[in-house]
Order: structure tokens, then C-alpha cells, then sequence
């Protein structure tokens, strides 16, 4: 079963009658991606947390969904969560957000709460806007992005003055940020810290930023998974364990989504397999070399080329780019590679061909290690059939 049967079969019991599992994590992660902050303030009237179910007297019944990957699906989601008491009983507070296209900022930060004295931290991850995805390329030039700060500021500001104990949570960069969040935590809130929850977040530019007292203390609290395809949660230094995981999807852009993982229709957890896949391990092998042999200028002139194109015409989002289809993307990004000067054209070209030089050798790592893909059988079908008796003939 995927999420939404997690929701019908347990979205009836409390966490007293049934405790917080990491399919619950999967719950508040896509919480995290509908847009609270909009309804919050008409809500709050003053009060430091709103009960989730009050969103749904908000006269547009689609504006949580709004923006989203998916707002059908997500509100969908939405609905089905106002259904389980598990959930739309939880108030949310401590709403924080930041989002600045100067200093290229996506964020955004959630507290959860129940009857129990748990606080559940959730980070957002990514979202439709271009400045969210820029973000994300300056994952492999900064020690530090300015949401990983925020996300760090965060949780001494929410924690520090009332002795409850609290789990972190995140999806994508959402998952970077609650590990970084986590590690760079002061040692004074370790007792009270029961768990981080990272679903296919990016690693680090530099994992010597972690101290090792953090990574010996918190490394055994920290949960990471990947789903079979995966290509985000491999991205850069991983500094900690992680578990793979079954997904109802073939295509490793899509497998990143919560929406398509599967979970065990008994117990309701995350089903695990020994392993990611060959072409999961060749991407992770291949940009893991690739990226550690570009310089930092390199880099950083690549990102900057890249979203200077993508947001020529004022667009905004992800979507717009999409929406031009590929024939029209091809044109825009044929059009932006020819006004930068002769020299930057031919680093970028040379940069970007290089990929392919790594993508290769990693192929062949990886069928050295893993052993080469094995072959599909034959479907049987009519005329297989018919072929097989003329051979025996």
C-alpha cells in the first residue's frame, strides 16, 4: 500500500494507542508541503499553534495545495488527512518562512504538536520556485546554504526554553536541512532529541563541518532512506547510514516522491530492499567524481549560466520551464549558451562533456562491483510459441 492506505488503516488511532513510526514521518514531511503559512495568521488570532482540522473553515478550500508538485494530489491528501483523527487533531505552530531571490533562500519550518509533550520539527523541501532549485545546486559549492543557518537557528530558538522532548523531520532538501539541523545541534539538547527522519535528502559539500562528537552520539538516531532509483538522496558526501526502499515506480525522478512509496499492507512500515539499484549506484558514482574533479568557480559559473537562461522572460517556477516543452526548452537553452563569450561557451561545453567521460567509467565500476544487469526473459507469448515448435521440428 502507498500513504494513502497508511491513512486509512491507522489514521484512526491515536499515538497513545499506536506510537510514532517512521511512516509517520512520511505523514509529516508531506505535511510540510502544503502551504500553512497562508491561513495561519486569519487562524491563529493570537494563539502559538492552530489545530489542523480549523484549516478547513478556510473559504478556499484548494489554497493549501496551491504551488505544490502536485495539487490534485496533494489535496487529496489534505482531505484524507481532515478524515484521521491521528492527524488533524495535531496543532501546528511556530511557523517560519523565508524566501528571497537576492540572496537565492527557499525555506521553510513547522512544529507539530499533540496531546503527548512530543514537538515534531518538520523542514520543507523544495518547491516549484527556480530559486528553490538554485538553491539546491549551491548545495555543492557552500559549506553552509542560508536555509541550512535558518534551519540550525531554528531549533535551538523552538527547543531551548521548555523541556520536551523532539524529532526532526524533512523531505529532499527538507531531509538535508533537518540532518544538518540535527548535527550541528548543541550538545545540551541530545537528551531530548529522539530521532531525525531524512527521506531522499541531498548530502554535504563538506562533512568535516560535523563534529565527530555529533556524528558518534546522533549517527544511530538518524534514519535516512532512499528509494531503489534513487538520484536526490545520493547527491554529494553522505555522512551516515542509509536504508533503501521499495517504490511502486520505475523512473528514478518520480520514485523521489513519498506519493510512490510502498508500504507493508500488514504493519503499515517502509518495505526495505539489500540495496539501490545499478543505475541508481552509476548516477550516484558518476556525479559524486564528476562534481569533486570541477573546480568551485566551475561550478558556480555552471549554476549561474544555467539559472540566468532558465529565468530569462521573468519565469518563476519550474512549471513555466516545463510547460515550454521540449522542443521550445532546446531553442531557450540553445539562445542562452550563444550570448555568453567564446571562452565561457567552451568551459561550459568542456565541463559538461566531461560528464559523460565519468558517466562511463562509473558504468563500468558499477558492473565490475554489482555484476552486469541481468537480462530480461523472453515474454511468452502466441508467437513464441509457434517459434519454439517450428525450432523442435
Amino acid at each position: 500500500m502507498d500513504i494513502f492506505g497508511y491513512l486509512n488503516k491507522f489514521g484512526g488511532y491515536s499515538f497513545e494507542e499506536k506510537p510514532f513510526s517512521e511512516s509517520d514521518s512520511l505523514v509529516f514531511s508531506q505535511l510540510s508541503y502544503l502551504k500553512f503559512e497562508y491561513g495561519f495568521s486569519a487562524l491563529s488570532c493570537g494563539d502559538e499553534y492552530v489545530e489542523l482540522k480549523k484549516f478547513a473553515d478556510l473559504s478556499d478550500k484548494t489554497l493549501l495545495a496551491h504551488g505544490t508538485s502536485d495539487p490534485a494530489m496533494y489535496n487529496q491528501f489534505w482531505l484524507k488527512i481532515l478524515e484521521c483523527p491521528r492527524f488533524s487533531t495535531l496543532k501546528i505552530g511556530h511557523i517560519e518562512s523565508h524566501f528571497s531571490v537576492d540572496d537565492c533562500i527557499q525555506y521553510m519550518a513547522m512544529t507539530f504538536i499533540g496531546k503527548g509533550p512530543m514537538r515534531y520539527i518538520v523542514f520543507r523541501g523544495t518547491d516549484g520556485s527556480l530559486v528553490g532549485w538554485k538553491e539546491d545546486c549551491n548545495l555543492a559549492t557552500m559549506k553552509e546554504i542560508p536555509s541550512q543557518k535558518l534551519a540550525k537557528d531554528y531549533v535551538t530558538k523552538v527547543v531551548k526554553h521548555r523541556l520536551f522532548p523532539f524529532t526532526i523531520i524533512g523531505h529532499s532538501k527538507g531531509g538535508n536541512l533537518a540532518m544538518y539541523a540535527t548535527l550541528m545541534m548543541k550538545w545540551r539538547y541530545y537528551a531530548r532529541f529522539k530521532g531525525c527522519y531524512c527521506h531522499d535528502g541531498p548530502g554535504f559539500q563538506d562533512p568535516k563541518v560535523f563534529s565527530k562528537r555529533a556524528l558518534d552520539r546522533l549517527t544511530p538516531r538518524i534514519h535516512k532512506v532512499i528509494p531503489g532509483e534513487s538520484l536526490i538522496g545520493l547527491l554529494l558526501n553522505q555522512v551516515t547510514p542509509y536504508k533503501v526502499i521499495s517504490a511502486n515506480e520505475k523512473a528514478s525522478f518520480f520514485q523521489h516522491s513519498i506519493f510512490k512509496w510502498d508500504l507493508d499492507d500488514e504493519t503499515g512500515e517502509l518495505i526495505e530492499l539489500e540495496r539501490n539499484s545499478n543505475a541508481s549506484k552509476t548516477k550516484q558514482t558518476m556525479f559524486t567524481n564528476w562534481l569533486s574533479s570541477l573546480s568551485k568557480k566551475d561550478l558556480v559559473l555552471m549554476t549561474e549560466c544555467l539559472f540566468d537562461i532558465l529565468q530569462a522572460k521573468d519565469r518563476k517556477t519550474i512549471y513555466e520551464v516545463m510547460a515550454l516543452g521540449k522542443l521550445d526548452l532546446g531553442i531557450t537553452l540553445i539562445k542562452g549558451w550563444m550570448k555568453y563569450d567564446e571562452q565561457t561557451r567552451k568551459t561550459l561545453k568542456d565541463n559538461l562533456f566531461s560528464a559523460l567521460t565519468y558517466y562511463k567509467a562509473a558504468k563500468e565500476e558499477v558492473a565490475a562491483s554489482y555484476g552486469p544487469k541481468k537480462e530480461k526473459k523472453p515474454k511468452k507469448g502466441v508467437f513464441n510459441i509457434f517459434k519454439k515448435k517450428k525450432t523442435d521440428k
